[in-house]
């Protein structure tokens, strides 16, 4: 058994699942797609960034060298400068003026850019170097103003003016300026034209001014920056060694990103080039450093999902753990009710619950039909008890009424017998099939002709009782449609080939005092054969003859059943309408009263015999108020005030049975209300009464239904826990009798008007009060 509802649970566990977690997975997808489309265009934003620095960058060093470009042609096209080219001696004779002119024009260069620390026109046949406040030989020029560490003047000189320079980058990096280090670049625009060199312009520029363009770019952790010219080589960096070559970049490129791979060190490059002199912009950066904010954003999202997947599947775990609970438990339920108990595996819990609910549904319609079919049989049975005087309470006699649904609405009633078949009864086997057949006849027949009449009751095998109620209120008027309509009856019976009288009773206003009617009818039917085939004779319309004294034996049964229940008052009506009857309506002879007395003397000894009554009356003493001709009537008053007595002495023994019965009940209840199984049928085993009676005892002693009173009682005990302890709702559900939670939280919010939790929060937040501890 555990094995098979541990395979229940987990398979209606996985069909549960999936469709949460198909819900997660469609989630987590459309958050991975969220998530890339918000990294591509983060790091769109960020490569666009940086591209547009590298921009920023590209064109400060344009317009700087624009302004050097065009003072270097400035120069070269200044006439003093191109005289002073061809002279070989520069202090001889009137050359020297030329030297001096040559200086002062220029001062006319001076430029305002804050790259240019200064600028030195070199020229080749009188080696001079010229700037605007200083003129050197060229090996002292070398040897005190400039000088690069690497090369000696000799050198220096031939790759300064030996090669063809056009706006071009001789050198960069840590040169000596002044007798100081200096980071300079040295820019050289060669005099005269290519193959008749005649100097050089030398413009020294700040290489720390050009790379403060450059810090503001993130290069850290071994990210770099650096500038190349558009033949490859160096202008300046900010990280020594990996530089890349213009050969690196895609070729023909402008400008864009080079992802990190292994060609390109693991870093992330971004680059530019110039359109103005086709130099080449580039930082490489760690990829982490480039994309810092799309990978806290990727570190964000990634978390988020991760902790959507693990909150989501812990709740989907729930969810679908108290969704097929539930459908377990119903499963299990109709297994083994409607398999005798055996467990087995159903393969679609569903379609076993469907099933199962059709199966049961059927059954349930089997049911009814059958409570229809055997309806008239329940009717006829309520119908012959109520002409024996059976039923001692008009309460009950509704109860019953109701059940049936055949609730009688009147001012009054009759009873009238129909008797056919005239002849002699033999009890032959062929007689008494026609007798059936002839009484199923005319049962079909009065209930289609007489429509206000919904109880008949077969008395014998050729008489029918049947109850006619008066809905006009009219005694007259009653006996005239019920004239009526066995007139109507006569002619469909006639029509049948058969012959029926009919005897009518007296006309009374209660259904307790049917018996009597049905006693008068029963004496009316004696005069049905005298009357003729086909007639009627009612009991008022007989001359009745007095000379003998009323007490059948209905209303003997009647006063007994009566005294048994313990209906004093009852008892009294009873005995006061016999009284009336045999001692005011019926001149009775002395003699015929006290045989009346005697026979009612006779009932009080059974009753007092079949009770076992322990203080029974001297009945040597009512037998001597008989032989006493003036004490007829005392010796009846006697009677009846020990019948009274009898009455209220089982009414008090009843009542005692009735508070321990109830006591008991309730106790049963207190002490069960917290299982599950407790019910209507469980208690009336328990008691050894039947369910029936349990139910309507204990709706008159308490006034409420048992199943209204347990469920106060649980609600009352599941507020004390949850005011007083902190057990979870589950547990407490299932203390107070609750298989599942969600029924107990339906039943409490039901009983009153708020859920279990919000309780506990009222009863924790204010304290009870004495008084309502008191009453816990």
């Amino acid at each position: 058994m555990r094995w098979a509802n541990g395979w229940k649970i987990q398979y209606i566990f996985v069909r549960f699942m999936i469709p949460y977690f198909l819900f997660m997975l469609f989630t987590l997808l459309a958050g991975a797609l969220f998530y890339r489309q918000t990294y591509d265009v983060v790091k769109k934003e960020v490569t666009h960034s940086n591209l547009q620095m590298l921009d920023q960058v590209k064109e400060t060093v344009d317009s700087r060298f624009n302004e050097i470009n065009r003072i270097s042609l400035q120069l070269q096209s200044d006439p003093a400068v191109q005289s002073f080219q061809q002279v070989k001696e520069p202090f001889r004779d009137t050359t020297a003026y030329k030297v001096y002119r040559t200086q002062k024009s220029l001062y006319s260069y001076n430029a305002a850019n804050g790259f240019i620390l200064n600028y030195y026109l070199i020229f080749k046949n009188s080696d001079l170097a010229l700037s605007p406040d200083s003129t050197y030989e060229l090996p002292s020029f070398y040897r005190y103003m400039f000088s690069e560490p690497s090369k000696d003047y000799t050198t220096w000189r031939n790759d300064l003016l030996g090669h063809f320079r056009n706006r071009e980058i001789m050198s960069s990096g840590s040169t000596v300026y002044q007798g100081k280090t200096t980071d300079l670049l040295t820019y050289v625009q060669s005099l005269g034209y290519p193959g008749h060199i005649q100097g050089a312009l030398m413009i020294l520029v700040d290489n720390q001014r050009l790379q403060s363009l450059l810090r503001g770019i993130d290069i850290s952790d071994g990210g770099w920056v650096s500038i190349v010219d558009e033949k490859g080589r160096l202008v300046t960096s900010l990280s020594s060694g990996g530089m890349v070559t213009r050969q690196s970049l895609p070729p023909g490129a402008k400008s864009g990103v080079i992802e990190a791979s292994a060609a390109t060190g693991g870093m992330m490059m971004t680059y530019t080039t110039s359109s103005y002199n086709g130099w080449s912009y580039v930082v490489a950066q760690p990829p982490h450093v480039v994309l810092s904010k799309v990978l806290a954003i990727k570190h964000t999202t990634v978390t988020i999902l991760l902790a959507f997947l693990i909150f989501g599947l812990i709740l989907a775990y729930l969810f679908a753990t108290r969704s097929g609970r539930p459908i377990v438990n119903i499963t299990s339920a109709l297994t083994s009710r409607l398999n005798g108990g055996e467990l087995k595996r159903p393969k679609d819990m569903y379609g076993y619950i469907q099933h199962s609910l059709a199966r049961l549904i059927d059954n349930n319609d089997e049911l009814q039909q059958e409570i229809e079919r055997q309806a008239p049989l329940l009717r006829e049975s309520f119908f012959g008890r109520l002409l024996q005087g059976e039923y001692l309470m008009a309460e009950h006699v509704k109860s019953l009424l109701k059940h049936q649904n055949a609730d009688i609405q009147g001012s009054g009633c009759a009873v009238g017998i129909v008797q056919f078949h005239r002849g002699g009864h033999r009890f032959q086997e062929e007689e008494l099939r026609e007798l059936d057949i002839e009484r199923v006849l005319i049962q079909d027949m009065l209930g289609r002709t007489l429509k206000g009449c919904p109880f008949t009751y077969p008395v014998a095998e050729d008489k029918i009782a049947v109850l006619f109620v008066n809905g006009q209120g009219d005694p007259g008027a009653f006996r005239k449609t019920v004239e009526r309509e066995l007139q109507q009856l006569t002619l469909e019976i006639s029509r049948h080939g058969l012959q029926a009288g009919f005897a009518m009773g007296g006309y009374r206003t209660s259904l307790l005092e049917v018996p009597e009617s049905f006693e008068e009818a029963r004496q009316a039917l004696t005069r049905v054969q005298e009357a003729g085939p086909s007639q009627s004779v009612w009991f008022e319309d007989l001359a009745h003859d007095h000379r003998g004294f009323y007490f059948p034996a209905e209303s003997e049964n009647r006063l007994m059943n009566y005294i048994k229940a313990g209906e004093t008052e009852e008892v009294r009506k009873l005995l006061a309408s016999l009284y009336r009857e045999n001692f005011e309506e019926r001149h009775l002879p002395l003699a015929m009263q006290q045989l009346f007395v005697l026979d009612l003397v006779g009932c009080l000894v059974k009753v007092q015999d079949q009770l076992m009554v322990k203080e029974q009356a001297d009945m040597r003493q009512l037998l001597q108020q008989l032989g006493t001709a003036n004490h007829p009537k005392q010796a009846f008053d006697n009677a009846t005030e020990r019948f009274a007595e009898i009455s209220d002495g089982i009414d008090q023994r009843k009542k005692s049975r009735n508070v321990q019965l109830i006591r008991d009940t309730v106790d049963y209840i207190h002490h069960q209300y917290g299982q599950a199984d407790l019910s209507l049928d469980a208690a009336a085993d328990h008691l050894n009464i039947s369910k029936g009676y349990l139910s309507q005892f204990f709706k008159e002693q308490t006034g409420v239904n048992f199943s209204e009173y347990v469920e106060n009682l649980r609600m009352d005990k599941a507020k004390q826990l949850l005011s007083e302890t902190r057990l979870p709702i589950r547990d407490i559900a299932q203390q107070v009798g609750y298989h599942a939670s969600s029924t107990f939280c339906r039943a409490f919010k039901r009983g009153s008007g708020i859920s279990a939790t919000a309780y506990r929060d009222i009863a924790h937040k204010k304290p009870a009060s004495p008084l309502h501890r008191q009453d816990a």
